[in-house]
């Protein structure tokens, strides 16, 4: 199994906060040149606590997919209680 690693940046030009995967065979160069999550970072839209269980939310879901044996113990919500993953989904 080739190992996914989850890459988060900032780009200050577009005041935008990405995720991208890199593949462990590729590295950093090669990572995927679309970010599958952007954030846009203003006055509208802070670093706040909505935005830590988005980044962070989807750390968790990566490692659930590479491993699942991690999926009973992944007990991510939305901030409202409901469980984002569930340890039965796929």
């Amino acid at each position: 199994m080739t190992l996914q690693y989850l890459l988060t940046a900032y780009d200050p030009l577009t005041k935008t906060l990405r995720q991208f995967w890199v593949s462990a065979n590729d590295g950093i160069d090669n990572a995927q040149k679309r970010p599958f999550l952007e954030i846009p970072v203003n006055d509208q839209s802070p670093l706040d606590d909505e935005t830590a269980r988005r980044v962070g939310a989807t750390i968790v879901m990566s490692l659930v997919s590479q491993f699942p044996e991690l999926r009973p113990l992944a007990l991510v919500t939305d901030g409202e209680g409901r469980k984002v993953i569930d340890s039965a989904d796929d």
